[in-house]
């Protein structure tokens, strides 16, 4: 049957109406929302990571705040701790709710320095509904489909967590934890000192005992060789004569994976630190608080100080 051209023309007015249609439910049906309480008592927290600095959270004051994401299939719970007396001090995102050593050191972090820290979390595991928490940051399609670890883009998800710095002028800072060595060197780990690449690259730091170690490392993370940012490049070496180990990635647009440190360098939010430590390393990840936070000019709060941006009320 033979159409009439008016049947053809009025295929064509009405394809970029039905492909907008198409595109508002895909956007319905990741759209996100979020909700955030007032401090409320840390024993009520659903979380063994609080129940295990319980004494120590209720002793400091800390105000304990639970957020909630909702964003396509996930509904995401973070755990919020903050320094009710100096809440713009220093705030650590910890993305694995497997790494309690991180999470520990975390705590006296906000304690000793200020500021708050985010939980996410996984119900104990690494992973939570197959993503990886710390695979999760996107804003586009485009964007999201560029990373192996993430089938959907992320934009409420990323907006909730870096909104926790909206306000601050300080870095945005992340703790992890990782398994002795890699696979490279007879390890179980994929962090590592020793584990160098086109976009990977290592510096020792002048550290003696577990600070050498090579899961023991401050990540850092950039757009442009380290040789054109003399910014990043000093502070790297201000870490490494602190006696810290560094590692500098150099992302593009091949090697980005939805990484926090990558999405931040990626759309240009800040600096960005992470300091990794083998599980269970306790005393050298908090070493390695304290020397990077004295490097960055973040005394403790009970120091004798000079004013400090992050500091102030």
């Amino acid at each position: 049957m033979r159409r009439h051209p008016c049947d053809r023309w009025l295929l064509v007015l009405l394809m970029p109406l039905v492909t907008l249609l198409i595109s508002c439910a895909a956007d319905h049906r990741e759209r996100s929302s979020m909700t955030l309480s007032q401090c409320i008592e840390p024993a009520h927290a659903k979380s063994p990571d609080i129940r295990r600095n319980l004494s120590d959270i209720e002793r400091a004051g800390l105000c304990y705040r639970h957020q909630q994401v909702r964003e396509g299939r996930f509904t995401w719970s973070f755990h919020i701790l903050e320094h009710r007396q100096h809440p713009q001090g220093p705030f650590w995102i910890l993305p694995h709710d497997n790494e309690n050593t991180a999470f520990d050191v975390g705590v006296q972090a906000v304690i000793d320095y200020g500021g708050g820290l985010l939980a996410v979390d996984s119900g104990g595991q690494r992973h939570f509904l197959g993503q990886d928490p710390n695979r999760n940051f996107s804003r586009t399609n485009a964007e999201a489909k560029r990373c192996p670890g993430q089938r959907h883009p992320a934009p409420g998800y990323s907006q909730a967590v870096l909104d926790h710095y909206r306000s601050r002028r300080g870095p945005i800072l992340a703790l992890h934890n990782n398994l002795n060595g890699w696979t490279g060197n007879g390890g179980a780990g994929s962090i590592s000192l020793e584990r160098e690449s086109p976009s990977l690259r290592a510096y020792p730091g002048q550290g003696s005992g577990r600070l050498r170690d090579e899961d023991n490392l401050v990540f850092v993370a950039g757009t442009r060789p380290l040789q054109s940012d003399p910014a990043l490049k000093h502070r790297i070496k201000a870490l490494n004569e602190a006696g810290l180990n560094v590692m500098h990635k150099q992302v593009s647009q091949a090697n980005f994976d939805c990484s926090l440190s990558d999405y931040v360098s990626q759309h240009r939010l800040g600096e960005y630190y992470n300091i990794e430590a083998e599980h269970g390393d306790r005393h050298s990840q908090q070493q390695m608080v304290e020397r990077l936070l004295a490097v960055l000019g973040i005394p403790r709060l009970s120091a004798e100080r000079p004013s400090s941006p992050f500091l102030q009320p």
